[in-house]
């Protein structure tokens, strides 16, 4: 009697990997005409038959697309870039008939299960990631099973993989050369986690500035949150404890920046006339805090169309090589920054 197998089983008895029982179940390109003439020997034998959903991913008939970031739902309320990002790729999904699955996680094993749960279980036509880390190994969950994946930060050790940026590099140097251009030199840096792609690439602009204008870095004055307005406020606070000199903020995130103001006004200090601080996205609510932020700029909501759209391109199969777009930034100067 013949028995129903999954994917993983008929993967040991052809000999081949996953990711090639899946090219062959939705008849991609790719695979030698013996291994899957092999593969489908087996299929036969078993009387392999997917589920619906599977049969669905076969013939892209889900029409669902994954969102997987590390953050939990309680945190991503007040996550504003991730909600104007979020804004973008649903309303853009929207109107190709897609609907958009968001996968949160509350550690980093929760977030390594999300991954490879998504990449596995057949729900998804491709998938979207969101705080991408230097060579993260949570890509090839995807790309192990075949799932078409593209990226928020261009995908350190991961060339093949598609993505989505803005010049993070250029627009954190832009930022940085301002304040030093003011007359700061003592410019406290506060970045995201140190191997987040986005925070690796500011790092870069800000590291290029100061090196810019002859001046070394310090690494005292580098320090790394989560892009919370809770970590630039702890940063502040610690930093002024310490004794460290300062008076210039230059923030990895407008809510980073948000929480360096307020740990200012706590010591008496008024951004934009006792001291400078620049955020980065300029997000909505920038222009309406006091001061209003002085931040680079990058065009969230189209970054989110932007993914959604190269996504379904390279679902549609009539693309080579890779794909990616680099969106331009640009500093806006607002009340928080005044000559030093």
């Amino acid at each position: 009697m013949s028995k129903k197998l999954t994917m993983k089983e008929i993967a040991e008895l052809a000999g081949v990997s996953k990711a090639t029982v899946s090219r062959v179940l939705n008849a991609k390109p790719g695979v030698h005409p013996e291994t899957r003439e092999k593969v489908q020997q087996v299929i036969k034998a078993y009387s392999y038959s997917p589920n619906l959903v599977a049969q669905g991913l076969s013939s892209r008939r889900t029409r669902n697309i994954g969102l997987v970031v590390a953050h939990t739902a309680s945190r991503l309320s007040s996550h504003l870039f991730f909600l104007e990002f979020l804004r973008g790729i649903s309303t853009f999904l929207s109107e190709k008939g897609f609907r958009l699955i968001l996968a949160t996680a509350n550690s980093e094993e929760d977030y390594e299960d999300s991954c490879r749960s998504m990449a596995q279980d057949g729900v998804v036509d491709g998938v979207v990631l969101l705080g991408v880390r230097s060579d993260d190994v949570r890509l090839q969950h995807f790309l192990d099973a075949g799932v078409p994946c593209i990226t928020v930060g261009q995908p350190i050790g991961y060339p093949e993989v598609d993505y989505v940026d803005s010049d993070n590099e250029g627009g954190a140097r832009t930022a940085v050369e301002y304040l030093l251009q003011l007359g700061y030199e003592k410019i406290l840096f506060v970045n995201g986690p140190e191997d987040h792609v986005v925070s690796i690439a500011r790092e870069r602009g800000y590291r290029a500035a100061l090196s810019g204008h002859q001046l070394a870095s310090d690494e005292r004055y580098i320090v790394h949150g989560d892009f919370s307005f809770e970590s630039g406020y702890e940063a502040v606070k610690d930093a002024t404890i310490t004794g460290l000199e300062f008076s210039a903020v230059f923030a990895a995130s407008d809510l980073a920046a948000m929480g360096a103001v307020a740990a200012f006004k706590e010591s008496g200090i008024q951004a934009g006339k006792d001291a400078s601080v620049i955020g980065f996205d300029d997000i909505p609510y920038a222009s309406f805090v006091d001061p209003p932020l002085t931040t680079v700029h990058q065009p969230i909501f189209e970054m989110g169309e932007e993914a959604g759209r190269l996504l379904l391109l390279r679902l549609s199969g009539n693309v080579q090589g890779t794909l990616n777009k680099i969106f331009r930034t640009q500093l806006i100067i607002r009340e928080s920054t005044q000559h030093g």
